[in-house]
């Protein structure tokens, strides 16, 4: 029998077996079908070697205070696009405040007892100060503190713009609405306590101080690259911060805590898309605007709406109007771009959108003016500031102001534009025009790319991606 069978083989070979090959393939194409169908009926989705049931998706934390009720477990549910888009209609200068990314992120970090950030070595105007701030606190929760002292904001000299190292110390409402920002830390991240004052803190006389505390000092070697610009730190900055304080015998807790304080200046170290979209667009909402300066603000878009020639109705911004920056200050670096490139810049972007409007924004009287009637003569176009739009108790109000307090007005005026041009150089023109961006897609967001986009332009020069100026666009919350 063996052997008949091995003749058959045999036999087999000795023929041209090729001529029927289509018929062969065809067979095997037949069983594997009818095994599939008969014994292995299911979906693909069934076929992975992970089942559900045993490693479920992840699910998205949803807003507390979502209309919907909780999606049942293990459905995967999409934040809404609308909680966070910034509006230009209307004098909202904030919208609603999304506080579940700042939830989840705290939610994810190993804390550690008695470490204390103190958030108050800033300085200069608000694009700065509100990074730096915004920057200590994302460090704090990185490293697990336990606690941070209330920020406070150092005071520029009103004699002398440029001079922005007093020795003159204000509380965070100088600036910024210090009711909002205790009571989202409090709701989203409970477990950073807010402390008024180093006094403030639990066995405040065995404190351990650490100051001028750097970042990126973490790290040995920068390999040849530029060290403004080395942030690949970010995912082992926990170990190797554990590790420094373990180095220096610092272990922290409640019975001997430790302080830690930034050396200036660190404003521009975290690149935020590192944390996603959604906290990237919404980690910046807890330092909003002082409400009283906001008042001030309405006020000079209301003026400004009958300046463009329409009566306000105090609920909808309808004139159109362009916002400008003018950076020429007294206190401006010589490699920025100069009065004449911008202001040929702004004038370009007028003209490229047909407007007949402009709100200025300038802390040189002198160039504000040349800029003014720059436009006219070659636009046409009708420039106004707010110390022309403002009179009588309302002008008052914005004198009482402080020289960066009274930026405030402008940056909050200017964010509601119609369009926004401003220096490219400039923290502060750079801050309004990434926040601006939040109207593309909400806290889904896609980064802000320079020049700009639909809703602001930027002038000037972008050639230096990795040093102070350029490395502001990848971390700057808006």
């Amino acid at each position: 029998m063996v052997q008949k069978q091995n003749e058959m083989l045999n036999g087999f070979w000795r023929i041209k077996w090729w001529r029927y090959r289509y018929a062969i393939l065809a067979g095997i194409l037949l069983n594997i079908f009818l095994i599939n169908h008969f014994f292995l009926d299911q979906s693909i989705s069934d076929l992975n070697p992970f089942p559900a049931t045993q490693y479920p998706p992840p699910t998205v934390p949803r807003p507390k205070d979502a209309d919907a009720p909780p999606a049942p477990s293990g459905v995967i549910v999409t934040p809404p696009k609308s909680s966070a888009t910034y509006n230009l209609n209307d004098y909202n200068f904030n919208g609603q405040y999304v506080g579940w990314p700042l939830e989840r992120l705290c939610g994810e970090t190993k804390w550690q007892e008695g470490l204390v950030f103190v958030c108050d070595n800033n300085s200069g105007g608000i694009g700065n100060i509100r990074n730096f701030i915004l920057t200590c606190i994302r460090y704090a929760i990185e490293a697990g503190a336990t606690g941070i002292t209330m920020p406070q904001i150092q005071r520029r000299s009103e004699t002398d713009l440029a001079n922005i190292f007093t020795t003159g110390f204000k509380p965070l409402n100088y600036f910024f609405d210090e009711e909002h920002f205790r009571s989202s830390i409090e709701t989203y991240c409970p477990q950073m306590k807010i402390f008024n004052t180093k006094t403030d803190i639990p066995n405040a006389g065995k404190i351990q101080e650490i100051t001028e505390f750097y970042p990126k000092d973490l790290n040995v070697d920068t390999d040849g690259c530029d060290g403004r610009g080395v942030n690949r730190h970010l995912d082992q900055f926990r170990q190797k911060f554990d590790q420094w304080i373990r180095d220096n015998k610092r272990p922290s807790s409640w019975e001997e805590p430790t302080t830690l304080r930034f050396r200036w200046a660190t404003f521009f170290e975290w690149p935020i898309i590192r944390d996603g979209p959604e906290f990237a667009a919404t980690f910046g909402d807890l330092l909003r605007i002082n409400k009283d300066i906001e008042k001030i603000a309405v006020k000079t878009i209301l003026e400004l709406q009958k300046f463009a020639g329409v009566q306000p109705d105090g609920t909808l911004i309808t004139a159109p109007y362009l916002g400008v920056h003018l950076r020429t200050e007294s206190d401006a670096l010589n490699f920025w771009p100069d009065f004449d490139t911008q202001s040929d810049g702004y004038i370009r972007e007028a003209d490229t959108r047909n407007m007949k409007h402009a709100y200025l924004a300038s802390g040189n009287a002198t160039d504000g003016h040349r800029f003014g009637a720059k436009a006219f003569d070659k636009l046409g176009l009708k420039v106004t500031q707010k110390m022309d739009l403002l009179k009588g108790e309302d002008l008052k109000a914005l004198t009482d102001l402080s020289w960066d307090q009274q930026a405030l007005v402008d940056y909050l005026v200017l964010s509601k534009s119609t369009h926004f041009t401003g220096c490219s150089f400039s923290s502060f023109a750079m801050n309004i025009g990434i926040k601006r961006h939040l109207m593309t897609g909400g806290i889904n967001s896609r980064p802000w790319r320079s020049p700009g986009d639909v809703f602001s332009t930027l002038v000037g020069r972008f050639d230096s991606w990795y040093g102070d100026w350029m490395f502001m666009y990848e971390c700057m919350w808006p």
